[in-house]
């Protein structure tokens, strides 16, 4: 059964001041994520690859094979890749005046908190 407009979920949906606004950054951001990371590479043939595959367009989905045939490489830059987009979150929310809590977890091998919360 749909809800009628006059429930008090329907209204909340369209209560602007609930909702903050998430501007698309287009790709900039995540090609600019392909460069910094192609110029930490050690392995100085990997890198060569990826600079070449950043080139153009399809520069992403070259990027992304390069990497396919390195697991090492591939989980390293996930790893990169997700820090600097939760770096990017984190500075908009800031701009937007929020605060955002920041969690730690810890490998359960360290030992120190049996939980994974720090």
């Amino acid at each position: 059964m749909a809800r009628s407009r006059t429930e008090p979920e329907a209204e909340e949906d369209d209560d602007l001041e609930r909702w903050l606004y998430v501007p698309a950054l287009g790709s900039r951001a995540g090609y600019r994520d392909m460069e910094l990371f192609t110029e930490e590479v050690e392995d100085a043939a990997l890198a060569d690859s990826l600079r070449i595959a950043i080139g153009g367009r399809g520069a992403f989905r070259r990027f992304k094979d390069v990497l396919a045939g390195d697991e090492r490489s591939w989980s390293r830059y996930h790893r990169f890749r997700d820090e600097r987009q939760r770096g990017r979150t984190r500075a908009w929310l800031a701009e937007e005046g929020y605060c955002p809590r920041v969690t730690f977890f810890v490998e359960p091998s360290s030992g120190s908190n049996p939980s994974g919360l720090v």
